[in-house]
């Protein structure tokens, strides 16, 4: 489990770090006009890229157990899919032509739709190795693709190559990304493919598609309403305060989904012991992701009017709440990730739909003039919709509403004694201020963390305690290339 986690941060990290450095790097060299008309482009590709993607690997990492044929079945289907997706995008070239007057659209739309038949055969075969827990292999999959794409791109950007360096750089991305995955994997689908196969993953994979959709639509929508309702210098400084939290909050949620998905779909059907596995990963998820929140809603404001001027200042002020909202999310998560590995997965869909019926209703009534006033309205709607979430994920562990967010109190109250002293001891000039700040909260979290960490080191770290809450028993069928199915023994416990 150690290496597994190792493997996945380091993939979510690289993930991150490729794209925010070839984003500022390619954008100093191309200029806003250049950029404008490259992401216009690219922006079709990652919508239909996630779509194509996500259809069919989680649901193969929730089934409890699958046989070759309807693992070769949804990668088919997901080809198909990717071939469609194909269609779509080079079809698009000559609508966003039109639109923005720049024929290298068309031409654009075609090289982007290259890879999709790749991606879609790559995110069946991402499934299986998330079931198989090769961490590894997915690794090597963003750090080839997504490192040549930006190499690719900063070197045509340093050319004068304009818009197409961005281009370039998310074609030739996603399509090493899924070579390589499939290379990897040792596998090869069987002619064969069976409708009954597909309908059953899709039961899966539509809902958790359609939901990622939903919340990368519901904040472009809340961008353009919030554009005309406190116009763009109030936008930009909103969009700089979500890209401060979302980034952090993508490189630890990405991970954490890769290793708890598969771990909980293991006991889909064991109440008892899925309740005690959410337990257990929320009380060693909250032991990151507690103290990460709390050092940001630290430094945040502190840090960007010292990065970026004075002028930014109320973007990190407007990012403190969405610290506030990760919190919530990070004690949610592995509750929410037990939903979907018992197959509920709709209920997640509910209530994405849900919240961007809301945010857009009270972005309308509110009409909110300031980043503040913008990012209230959204964490707001976030809180809102959060009783129903917390109802189902008790509903699918059968315990009550509050019971799955327990685990992660603990690691919750340190950090925010480590919050409230580094507050205490904000004095002097903004460096040294903030130098105060930090020390104070690592200080105080670490005597805090201390005794917690040894009172429930049996319970946390221990092979006795992993041993009560995995037990004697065999797991989940894995599947297994060329011999359907066959039983493991669960993997060493952290």
């Amino acid at each position: 489990m150690n290496r597994d986690v190792v493997w996945s941060a380091l993939e979510a990290a690289g993930s991150a770090l490729f794209s925010v450095a070839a984003a500022f790097i390619i954008a100093r060299l191309i200029g806003p006009s250049e950029l404008g008309i490259g992401a216009t482009a690219a922006a079709v590709h990652v919508l239909l890229w996630v779509a194509v993607n996500a259809l069919f690997a989680d649901a193969i990492v929730q089934r409890d157990s699958i046989d070759e044929a309807t693992l070769s079945s949804g990668a088919w289907a997901s080809t198909a899919v990717g071939c469609g997706a194909a269609a779509v995008q080079a079809g698009s070239g000559w609508l966003l032509a039109w639109m923005l007057d720049d024929t290298r659209l068309v031409p654009m739309a075609l090289l982007l739709a290259v890879p999709f038949p790749f991606v879609g055969m790559g995110g069946a075969v991402q499934g299986l190795l998330t079931r198989q827990r090769r961490y590894r292999a997915l690794a090597a999959r963003t750090l080839i693709g997504q490192g040549a794409g930006m190499a690719l791109g900063v070197v045509l950007a340093s050319r004068h190559a304009g818009a197409w360096a961005l281009v370039f750089q998310q074609a030739t991305g996603s399509l090493l990304a899924a070579i390589v995955l499939i290379i990897v994997a040792r596998w090869r689908p069987r002619a064969v493919c069976r409708w009954s196969a597909v309908v059953s993953l899709l039961r899966i994979g539509l809902p958790l598609t359609a939901s990622t959709l939903l919340q990368i639509g519901r904040y472009r929508i809340f961008a353009i309403l919030i554009g005309g309702t406190a116009g763009p210098t109030a936008l930009g400084q909103i969009h700089v305060a979500f890209r401060l939290v979302d980034t952090v909050r993508d490189i630890t949620f990405t991970a954490m989904w890769r290793l708890l998905l598969p771990i909980l779909s293991e006991h889909q059907h064991d109440a008892p012991a899925l309740r005690r596995q959410v337990d257990r990963v929320l009380r060693l998820s909250s032991a990151i992701t507690m103290p990460l929140c709390g050092g940001l809603a630290v430094t945040l404001v502190p840090m960007t009017t010292m990065i970026l001027g004075p002028t930014w200042q109320a973007a990190g002020a407007a990012a403190e709440p969405l610290v506030g909202l990760m919190v919530l999310l990070a004690l949610m998560f592995p509750s929410g990730a037990a939903l979907i590995a018992v197959g509920q997965a709709r209920f997640t869909l509910y209530a994405n739909i849900a919240g961007l019926v809301a945010t857009v209703a009270f972005v309308l009534w509110i009409r909110p003039a300031t980043p503040w006033a913008a990012v209230l309205v959204w964490c707001g709607v976030q809180v809102l919709i959060s009783p129903y979430s917390l109802w189902v994920n008790a509903r699918a562990l059968g315990v009550g509403l509050l019971r799955p967010l327990r685990a992660g109190v603990p690691a919750l109250l340190v950090s925010g004694v480590g919050v409230a002293a580094a507050c205490a001891a904000d004095a002097g000039e903004p460096l040294e201020a903030l130098i105060r700040r930090v020390l104070a909260f690592v200080v105080v979290v670490v005597a805090c963390a201390v005794p917690l960490l040894w009172t429930r080191r049996a319970g946390w770290f221990t092979a006795g305690e992993a041993a009560k809450i995995v037990g004697p028993q065999v797991s989940r069928g894995q599947f297994v290339p060329g011999g359907g199915v066959a039983a493991r023994p669960d993997r060493k416990p952290l």
